[in-house]
């Protein structure tokens, strides 16, 4: 099954950690590769909504 996945950069609380798009999309491809789809596109929000394609 092709899957596509949505990445946000988001901050905590008091703004002092951020969680990377890069550790997202790879956490997102681990968990597809767990389900056995296949990811074909990341729609990447970091501020500037943008669409990746891997």
């Amino acid at each position: 099954m092709k899957v596509v996945c949505y990445c946000r950069l988001s901050k905590d609380d008091n703004k002092s950690r951020y969680s990377s798009i890069d550790s997202q999309m790879e956490l997102a491809k681990e968990y597809a590769d767990l389900k056995g789809w296949q990811i074909a596109k990341y729609y990447i929000d970091d501020n500037v909504s943008r669409l990746y394609f891997k």
